[in-house]
């Protein structure tokens, strides 16, 4: 039973693989291939500085005590 489960499994992905080749080449010409970096992604990035920062500072307290 496994073994089937094992062999659908493989069977699916590689049909799923397939359809992904049959895709189109990308967009028409008057799209812009930009990604656009906000102030989204900059909040994040502080966001994760200043935990960083807290947890270091964390465990220099708790080293020193």
């Amino acid at each position: 039973m496994k073994q089937l489960r094992i062999i659908a499994a493989y069977i699916f992905f590689t049909l799923l693989s397939a359809t992904a080749y049959a895709q189109g080449p990308g967009f028409d010409d008057d799209v812009v291939d930009e990604v656009p970096l906000d102030g989204g992604v900059s909040a994040l990035v502080i966001a994760g500085a200043a935990y960083g920062a807290k947890k270091l500072r964390a465990m220099r307290n708790s080293k020193s005590q």
